[in-house]
């Protein structure tokens, strides 16, 4: 089975952004422990690890949204999926992918110009920190253009795919099989196993 063009081009991309996405939730998490421990035995607090704590959420979300997208994991209904033909399923799941994409650019449309105005009013954030709010802002931005990216690129290749290659539809777009998600299981189990034979 030839392996999806779409998950070949943005997989790696979207890896690299899950990955700093990951450490960042990893780094925020010590530093509001950090925050927790100095505040509790020497009264003392860090001051903003609340508020970049939500700004790393959004962001973090939006990134999630697109790793998510490559990787099938948004929730669909399957009981009714199941019992319709394979054709129908490629309409659906096209229709599904044009919604997602077009949700997509419109999240990340809006977002630019929340940062594009936090730019032009010169908007800092209501706490002690008096953050510019362009800069999370700006970096909440890059993670729904990645996710509007991939979701259109999504799209569009379900779009090219429906009235040829439908069958490619729901096997790179579709609902996960349970042989699928079983393969993917073994694979994880047998990664191990092969790193120690290294």
């Amino acid at each position: 089975m030839n392996r999806n063009p779409v998950e070949r081009w943005c997989a790696p991309v979207v890896r690299v952004f899950s990955l700093v996405a990951g450490y960042a939730v990893l780094a925020i998490t010590l530093v509001i422990g950090l925050e927790i421990l100095l505040r509790r035995l020497l009264g003392f607090s860090l001051q903003g690890a609340d508020e970049y704590g939500g700004y790393m959420l959004a962001t973090v979300t939006a990134v999630g949204a697109a790793y998510a997208l490559l990787e099938r994991g948004h929730t669909r209904i399957e009981i009714l999926m199941e019992r319709l033909p394979q054709s129908l399923r490629a309409v659906l799941n096209t229709v599904s992918a044009v919604f997602m994409a077009v949700m997509a650019v419109f999240l990340a449309w809006r977002a630019t110009v929340a940062m594009l105005e936090s730019v032009e009013y010169g908007s800092l954030s209501g706490t002690p920190l008096m953050t510019p709010l362009w800069m999370p802002q700006a970096v909440w931005v890059v993670g729904m253009v990645l996710f509007a990216a991939v979701a259109s690129v999504t799209a569009l290749h379900c779009l090219r795919l429906v009235f040829g290659e439908w069958r490619a539809i729901n096997r790179w777009y579709g609902i996960r099989t349970l042989n699928e998600e079983l393969d993917e299981v073994r694979a994880d189990k047998r990664a191990p196993a092969a790193e120690g034979e290294r």
